[in-house]
């Protein structure tokens, strides 16, 4: 009796779990044609995947792409269920290509995905221009269109779109970006096309690590006048820019840094130009990167004070070509941009009010990029000069062997590896500045010395920790996170090996979270420190090692 009664109870767990089980993630092969044909069988298979009442026949399935593979859309796919979207990982063979169907009357219609629930995109070439050559001005590859989502995207390649990458239509929502790379992403008539534009209201986290721009035109990274609470921003290489690369003015917690951006805002700057605010809301400098004040509105809603602000944009580097530089001086009205403006260099040095603004080892220095890249320096030129004479001309591409545009060429062609020795260990971890992807091997390196890749100071921790500062050693700078269960006074203090204390870096009330600091010890002469955290009954203490 016993046993029949263990089984019967086996057997009733079991069925319990049925509906549990059959919601566990498959994988299906999406078809690039069907009985209707070539045009939209992407979107009639995902969209169409639905039960008789028209429910998700699975929510949590994987939908997988064939590699070499062409996928076209003749419009907007609007996905109101999770969607996971990929390919595998076999990069000997060309990626799955996602492309626009020339409509009927020769033009191209909108192809971007609207996601409103989680969603994870990877593997795929995003391909904006049609066959006909043509593309439309309005065009992104993917839209985060819900609220309080998570969108990952994984290995993401976008050619030849004019607005650029993905954007935010929804609220609260985060995006995840790697090992992306955005291309030829320009207009003929106007400075358009950018990596990342937040469109609509505030993001909680922005998120873009070893990723390329190559061949642009608009931002790099634009998050608009809204608010966003975390933005990682880190190993990216942007290889030409039309205007300012960014445009971020009220970030609250921010990480910029390792990255190269070459020819920035190439456009200079005329005065009307700045009157009128094309790329500064306030009428400052064109720079390269800039911030403001946070609104009280927006101070008072998302419960954030101007000292609370933490930005860390550091170890970046930055060049522009001579020939460049001699443009700018044949129109005398031109002002070429900066690397800050005044209010922004204002904040970063005003410690009293913005504790937390750290801006250290930003250089200038040329990469020394290879030589197959460096023709679209020239083609970008005669684009400026061109706009700004009054008239329109072409889109610039990098087609080093005369390929046409479409199908798109994988693997793509520039190399952006440089020769510059000393930004190739310029970064954190003497690591490459840049994206990590142009060196394989120091990626991999890499991947194993980071342990927070998607680390959100947004997140509250369940308890107290102090992590070891990095790189360690150092010199000078280095960075210290710990994170806090509560809010409450709170000390981090550095101590030579005889316990005198050599640096104050926090001495006052914390709120909850995850927590950074800088410590600068340009100051100090080498050799080995520690550096305690207390906070509440909390103490806890770790060593670091500065050698010059």
């Amino acid at each position: 009796m016993k046993k029949k009664l263990v089984l019967f109870l086996s057997l009733f767990c079991l069925l319990l779990q049925v509906p549990i089980l059959s919601q566990v993630a498959d994988t299906v092969v999406v078809p690039s044609s069907d009985s209707k044909g070539n045009a939209d069988a992407l979107a009639r298979f995902i969209l169409g995947d639905t039960t008789a009442t028209g429910a998700r026949n699975n929510i949590n399935r994987v939908y997988k792409l064939t590699r070499g593979e062409i996928y076209l859309l003749t419009g907007r796919v609007y996905c109101q269920f999770p969607l996971t979207l990929i390919a595998d990982d076999d990069n000997t063979k060309q990626l799955p290509v996602i492309a626009a169907f020339p409509l009927a009357d020769g033009s191209v219609a909108r192809i971007s995905l609207y996601l409103y629930q989680n969603s994870k995109l990877k593997n795929i070439y995003f391909q904006g221009m049609s066959p006909a050559t043509t593309r439309n001005s309005g065009d992104r590859p993917f839209v985060l269109a819900g609220n309080n989502m998570r969108v990952e995207a994984d290995n993401i390649i976008v050619e030849a779109f004019l607005s650029g990458g993905p954007s935010n239509a929804g609220s609260n929502n985060s995006l995840f970006m790697t090992n992306c790379e955005l291309r030829n992403i320009n207009n003929k008539s106007q400075f358009n096309g950018n990596f990342f534009y937040n469109g609509g209201q505030n993001m909680d986290t922005v998120s873009i690590v070893n990723c390329t721009f190559f061949n642009a035109a608009s931002y790099f990274l634009c998050c608009s006048k809204q608010f966003t609470n975390f933005v990682r921003f880190e190993h990216n290489t942007l290889f030409i820019n039309q205007d300012n690369p960014f445009y971020v003015p009220f970030l609250s917690k921010a990480v910029i840094k390792n990255n190269i951006l070459y020819t920035p805002a190439i456009c200079g700057e005329l005065p009307s130009e700045r009157r009128d605010g094309y790329y500064d809301w306030d009428n400052e400098h064109l720079a390269v990167f800039s911030i403001d004040t946070i609104p009280t509105d927006m101070a008072t809603q998302f419960k954030i004070s101007e000292s609370d602000r933490s930005i860390n944009f550091s170890n970046n580097a930055y060049f522009w070509p001579q020939k460049i530089k001699d443009y700018w001086k044949t129109i005398d009205s031109l002002t070429p941009p900066v690397w800050m403006n005044e209010r922004t260099k204002a904040m970063f040095n005003d410690k009293v009010h913005y504790p937390h603004l750290t801006a250290n080892n930003n250089i200038e220095a040329d990469p020394g990029f290879n030589s197959n890249v460096m023709v679209m320096v020239d083609s970008a030129l005669t684009n400026i000069m061109t706009l700004r004479s009054g008239g329109k001309t072409h889109y610039y591409f990098f087609n080093p062997s005369g390929e046409t545009i479409f199908p798109c060429r994988y693997p793509v062609p520039e190399k952006l590896n440089y020769t510059n020795t000393a930004l190739q260990t310029a970064a954190e971890g003497g690591f490459p500045l840049g994206d990590l992807n142009w060196y394989p091997e120091k990626k991999a390196l890499w991947k194993t010395w980071i342990t927070d890749v998607e680390k959100t100071p947004a997140k509250v921790p369940n308890n107290y920790s102090l992590e070891q500062n990095y790189p360690n050693p150092f010199n000078p700078s280095t960075i210290i996170k710990f994170q806090l269960s509560k809010a409450g006074m709170t000390t981090l203090k550095v101590y030579d090996i005889l316990g005198k204390v050599v640096a104050t870096l926090i001495n006052k009330e914390m709120p909850e979270g995850s927590n950074m600091v800088t410590f600068n010890a340009a100051s100090l002469p080498s050799g080995i420190y520690f550096y305690r955290l207390e906070s509440g009954s909390f103490s806890s203490v770790k060593k670091l090692m500065l050698i010059k």
